[in-house]
C-alpha cells in the first residue's frame, strides 16, 4: 500500500491530533503510534513533524501540555484538548464533510 502524500498529511495533521485528544489526553509517541495504526501504516509521523504541530497548537491555546509520571516509567509530556481546540475541531469536521460531499457529487456524475 502506498503512503499518503505529504501535502494531505500536512493539511490534516491538526484535525487528526485534535480528534485523538477529544477521546483522551495522550503523549506524542502514542499519537504517532495511533496514527500509524489507524492508517494501517500509510501515515508514519516522525518526531520532527509531530512536535512542531503540537507546539503550534499549544501556542494557539487549542491544547495544553502537562507532565505525568507513572510508577517505574520516565516522565511523559501529555496533551489535553482545550475549548478553543474543540471549537476548531468542530469547524474542521464541518469543512472536511463539505469537501467529502463535493468529491462524492463529482464522482457520482
Amino acid at each position: 500500500m502506498e503512503k499518503i502524500s505529504k501535502e494531505l498529511i500536512g493539511a490534516s495533521s491538526v484535525q487528526i491530533i485534535l480528534s485523538l485528544l477529544v477521546k483522551e489526553d495522550t503523549y506524542g509517541y502514542e499519537i504517532m503510534q495511533k496514527v500509524k495504526e489507524f492508517s494501517e501504516g500509510r501515515i508514519v509521523w516522525k518526531e520532527g513533524s509531530l512536535y512542531p504541530v503540537l507546539k503550534k497548537l499549544e501556542t494557539q491555546k487549542m491544547i495544553k501540555s502537562y507532565w505525568k509520571v507513572e510508577k517505574y516509567q520516565r516522565p511523559r509530556k501529555y496533551y489535553t484538548l482545550l475549548e478553543a481546540g474543540r471549537k476548531a475541531l468542530t469547524k474542521s469536521i464541518d469543512e472536511w464533510t463539505l469537501m467529502q460531499s463535493i468529491f462524492k457529487k463529482i464522482n457520482e456524475g
